[in-house]
């Protein structure tokens, strides 16, 4: 078997101005199994050499012209030779000839006569260093799974495309993507299905880009993607587009077709940064951005995106903080029945007092929360302490019949929500039909096939559960047939119109048709005005809550204005 580097035959560029010794070690080298390149002095090896790029250069110290010691110190000067051995073929026995050697960038020496086994040996064990030297460069530099560059090498090649971009004045587009739904594949199907549908990503992602650019993993599923030499950055636009329609195409994993998207943003140079930093930092900020706004797209970086990063930023430490100091409040709004003003319930409401910026209400932290896991020890937090003070209203004697606390969905996939809610019901002695969870019907529709059995074994306990904002996610009569829903709560934008919007007042009427026809409890979110309450009263709506009766405040002061 021939000796191969990376499936082609290993190169040997001999340089000996001896023609009759040249054939002599040609014949004894080719019968190794290597393809050798003759020189017969320093200049011809040189030009050799930068045509072929060698594994192996032989070189006569004792040359005309251009010597051996020469030949070698220049050899070094060019990047892609310095890891390339070279031999020195020497008659030259001294040790300040030696020593020489060694200093111009010689890997080894042997001396003439030349005993063929000897050199031999030392060929083959020049050639398995180097070989070996390459391997551990190349999982330094690169992705063991896909084979592609890693952050290190991807941080270098941008580094040297910068400096091309700046000197041709030209642009260049940094891209970051990230798979939309990786975690719920890899979870479902097994790492080995995860690890072979990112091989085929990687696979497609470079059959998209040119030569010329370099695509990069980062590592989980995130890739980046180095784009140069364009006129306009809008070019970039058409690429991530590409990308985004060869990743559409089924994969097959594990004798299932998948279909995977991914969000990807893009900075440029120099409009969006001129450091490796700026470009990798920019580009994942609107990356976040295109998660954001839903699978499969495509966002460009903006000024106004970095302060949201920013802002994204100070949340997020101060969530942990907050948790920690005791930041957080519930508040409390009533839920009536609109004919005879009755108390049905309350709904507990997170509010966070921070200590920089006052009270925020959910809109500000809840998707960080979401995005980071927090909202599962935050999410706890909510339920405890509800829980605590719907039994401290029973024990006090006031009568709220039921309470109602909301989850994110991101909450159920946390394997103890079921177990937790139990126990703190059991702890509190509540009865689990006075318990609403409410869900918001958006992130039901997004994640029905993750919590299908966490509803179930919610309702298990025999607690309630309430769609929150129905009518922002347009569900099917199918998709609330597939839940083990209770109750549904009309959502406020369709409310602000009554009693002046005809297009409201078919949607509410639509909706009360849907649950009365399902046996749902049906309450209006949002109400403000009497001549709102009449209308829902007059179209079939008959509980509702909403600043007309209260706004939500804490415990104490919801009871006093009661009283009041």
């Amino acid at each position: 078997m021939k000796p191969e580097v990376g499936g082609q035959a290993i190169t040997v560029v001999l340089a000996d101005d001896d023609a009759a010794f040249r054939l002599l070690l040609r014949r004894v080298l080719e019968n190794e199994g290597y393809l050798v390149m003759e020189a017969s002095d320093g200049e011809e090896a040189l030009r050799v050499c930068e045509t072929n790029h060698p594994d192996l250069v032989l070189l006569d110290a004792i040359m005309p012209d251009k010597d051996g010691f020469a030949t070698c110190s220049e050899l070094q000067t060019r990047d892609w030779a310095r890891r390339v051995p070279v031999l020195m073929l020497t008659g030259l026995d001294d040790e300040q000839s030696i020593e020489r050697a060694f200093s111009v960038g010689a890997f080894d020496y042997i001396t003439k006569p030349v005993n063929m086994s000897v050199l031999k040996q030392r060929v083959r064990r020049m050639l398995f260093n180097s070989q070996a030297e390459q391997r551990m460069l190349h999982l330094a530099y690169h992705d063991p799974l896909t084979g592609l560059p890693n952050r290190h090498l991807l941080m270098d090649r941008l580094e040297q495309a910068i400096m091309r971009a700046r000197r041709s004045n030209q642009n260049l587009a940094v891209m970051f993507m990230d798979l939309d739904r990786f975690k719920l594949i890899n979870d479902s199907l097994g790492h080995d299905a995860g690890d072979r549908l990112l091989k085929t990503i990687a696979a497609r992602l470079e059959g998209v880009v040119r030569r010329s650019d370099t695509v990069a993993r980062l590592g989980g599923d995130e890739f980046t993607v180095i784009l140069e030499g364009l006129n306009q950055p809008q070019e970039a636009a058409q690429v991530a587009h590409n990308i985004l329609e060869v990743m559409a195409r089924d994969i097959d994993v594990e004798a299932s077709a998948l279909t995977i998207s991914g969000s990807i943003g893009i900075a440029t140079f120099p409009r969006d940064g001129e450091t490796v930093g700026a470009l990798l930092k920019n580009a994942d900020i609107a990356m976040y951005r295109a998660k954001e706004l839903g699978r499969a797209n495509v966002q460009f970086y903006t000024e106004e995106m970095s302060a949201a990063a920013l802002r994204r930023l100070h949340i997020e430490n101060g969530l942990r903080r907050g948790l920690a100091r005791g930041e957080f409040r519930l508040h409390y709004q009533p839920k009536y029945q609109i004919d005879d003003n009755r108390l049905l319930g309350m709904e507990a409401l997170l509010r966070w007092n921070h200590p920089e910026e006052g009270l925020l209400l959910p809109g500000e932290f809840i998707s960080v929360a979401e995005e980071t896991g927090i909202i599962v020890e935050l999410g706890e937090w909510v339920i405890r302490t509800a829980c605590e003070q719907f039994k401290a209203w029973q024990q006090k004697g006031r009568s709220v019949p039921s309470l109602a606390i909301n989850l994110s969905t991101r909450q159920c996939r946390n394997d103890g929500l079921v177990e937790f809610i139990g126990s703190v019901l059991a702890r509190h002695q509540l009865e689990p039909a006075a318990i609403q969870l409410e869900f918001t019907e958006v992130s039901l529709m997004n994640q029905m096939a993750q919590i299908g059995d966490c509803l179930e074994a919610l309702h298990g306990l025999g607690v309630k559960i309430a769609i929150d904002d129905f009518g922002s996610g347009c569900s099917s009569l199918t998709d609330l047939k597939r839940f083990p829903i209770d109750i549904i709560k009309v959502d406020s934008s369709f409310v602000h119109g009554l009693p002046g919007s005809s297009e409201d007042q078919a949607i509410v009427r639509a909706i009360v048709g849907l649950a009365r026809g399902l046996g749902l409890d049906l309450v209006a979110e949002g109400v403000e005005t009497p001549d709102q309450a009449a209308e829902l009263q007059k179209l079939g709506c008959h509980q509702g809550q909403g600043h007309y009766w209260h706004r939500p405040a804490e415990s104490e002061q919801l009871f006093r204005q009661q009283r009041a």
